[in-house]
């Protein structure tokens, strides 16, 4: 007899990653044999988080840093409800994570059993909401076709999740297959979106027309190196925030984010890789361009905001590729004016920080920001490569900073990997650190404890003139972080402030750190205070 569902299972993934993420359960004892076997030859690493929340989030940044898939396996029920926030992350970033997830036995399906939903189909038809595709694999005849389709699709054309589910009772059934090695081997890469002829004629058009052309790159294109691309060209680059990385911020061509803007200038936009999300555009209030070229692989995205003359479904790097190389662009100049407050007492707040943390950690930095003030607060922290500025924005799930530097630091082990987050957010996740001594990832999580959630704050005082559960509970942290066996650096001035976050990068080299800051409960980050 041939391989099970199990052994194929993992020998698919295997051919794929050298990463695995999941949390065992008594319903996939033998999928879990067939990853002991694999775990012991050396042929896949697995991590175990603490909570499918954070495992998710662990194989979607994990993806994102590494170009290639990220696989999450989660038992039935409530490991797959706990893994829904992390696929629906995935889902609104574009990012190709594969979450696997056991159901109850197919043939007793009308029957209840351990972890029911009620409904058999229940998650099927919650994570098809949520992903490009999902399957359920009803025979071990299925597993090498569902499981090389579902690689496939999370890495073509807008990169996204893909849902595979596996009844428990179909795990041990064997198949005719004895080896997938001789079967199919092959590893399966992102592929890119190509223009057509016909949309490369338009935008050629559209280009010969501009005398202030400006480029505008969102998060699609901070995923590749276009510098090459972006230079050619030789017109003024601004970016979204989701779009930081793009360009590296120090280059002659960047002209900030427009974050802040009331007007885009110039008389014509190449807008690439960008949703035009209502945060990014001030509830799109922005003043665009009188004419606009957008580019983006998913055709979902044009015309929903703002009205684009030419829309043209392609990947960053492939469009540019394309119109480089025919184009002669009129050139000129442009920079934003973006001011910071750094304040005048000894209190820190969050402009100050960003600054320290700007000129301290390395260019090859890989910044992730969790949701809240915070986030503000990390856009004026400068990144120089693709792929290193991770600002969610769209979904934004609180929580989920320190997982994803976790997931990003297992897929590029060299790099500096930084969770930025606020208190409420660390409370949250703060059990995944467990995760990352247990395994040695070595990261720098700065925590910004203010005590307060300032967004939320702010908005109520500006609606209603009160507050209301804005106020964070306190407890000591280090207690906590040094019982779980985290380094920990606490800093409440600003005189000890660079020192600190030094001493803390140092420590993050060995061992996981958090670099405790103490904010001011009165500061607000400067790009929160412009009025656009």
């Amino acid at each position: 007899m041939g391989k099970t569902t199990s052994e194929l299972i993992i020998d698919t993934i295997s051919s794929q990653v050298t990463d695995l993420f999941g949390i065992p359960g008594t319903h996939g004892l033998s999928l879990y044999e067939e990853l002991r076997k694999r775990v012991s030859k050396g042929e896949l690493r697995y991590y175990m988080p603490r909570l499918e929340y954070g495992g998710a989030i662990m194989a979607d940044y994990y993806a994102r840093l590494k170009g290639n898939v990220g696989v999450f396996m989660s038992v039935n029920g409530p490991g797959f409800t706990n893994s829904l926030t992390g696929l629906v992350e995935a889902y609104s970033e574009g990012s190709p994570l594969v979450l696997i997830s056991l159901n109850k036995e197919f043939k007793y399906r009308h029957r209840k059993q351990l972890h029911d939903s009620g409904y058999y189909d229940l998650q099927f038809e919650m994570a098809r909401q949520a992903t490009k595709a999902s399957f359920r694999i009803y025979s071990p005849e299925d597993v090498i076709t569902v499981m090389e389709r579902a690689f496939r699709i999370a890495l073509e054309d807008k990169m996204g999740p893909v849902y595979v589910e596996v009844p428990v009772d179909v795990l041990e059934e064997k198949s005719n297959i004895e080896d997938y090695e001789k079967t199919n081997n092959k590893k399966i890469n992102r592929t890119l979106v190509y223009p057509t002829k016909e949309e490369i004629r338009e935008a050629l058009n559209f280009l010969s027309e501009c005398s202030k052309p400006i480029l505008l790159l969102g998060y699609g294109a901070s995923r590749s190196n276009i510098i090459s691309y972006i230079e050619k060209l030789g017109i003024p680059v601004l970016t979204t925030i989701r779009g930081k990385g793009s360009i590296p911020e120090n280059h002659p061509l960047y002209a900030g984010t427009i974050f802040n803007l009331r007007e885009i200038p110039g008389d014509c936009l190449i807008a690439i890789g960008t949703s035009f999300n209502d945060l990014e555009t001030g509830r799109w209030s922005i003043r665009m361009p009188r004419r606009i070229l957008h580019v983006d692989p998913d055709v979902n995205v044009f015309n929903t905001s703002f009205n684009a003359e030419v829309t043209i479904k392609a990947s960053a790097e492939a469009f540019l590729e394309e119109i480089v190389e025919k184009v002669n662009l009129p050139k000129w100049a442009y920079k934003v004016d973006e001011k910071t407050n750094i304040g005048n007492s000894n209190e820190i707040t969050h402009d100050y920080l960003a600054k320290v943390l700007d000129e301290t950690l390395s260019e090859d930095r890989v910044i992730i920001a969790d949701a809240g003030t915070n986030q503000v607060m990390a856009m004026d922290i400068k990144v120089y490569r693709p792929n290193s500025y991770f600002n969610s924005l769209i979904f934004n799930a609180m929580g989920s900073a320190i997982p994803a530097g976790i997931g990003a630091k297992i897929a590029s082990p060299e790099r500096q990997i930084v969770s930025i987050i606020g208190d409420l957010g660390f409370q949250g996740c703060l059990n995944e650190l467990i995760t990352a001594v247990e395994y040695k990832i070595n990261f720098l999580t700065v925590l910004v404890e203010d005590g307060v959630q300032h967004f939320l704050r702010l908005n109520q005082k500006m609606r209603y003139g009160n507050t209301f559960a804005t106020d964070v509970f306190q407890i000591d942290y280090t207690k906590v972080m040094e019982g779980i066996g985290v380094n920990v650096i606490e800093v409440k001035s600003k005189e000890d402030l660079r020192k600190s976050v030094e001493e803390a990068v140092g420590l993050s080299l060995k061992n996981p750190t958090v670099l405790r800051v103490h904010v001011s409960p009165n500061s607000i980050p400067s790009r929160l205070l412009m009025k656009r």
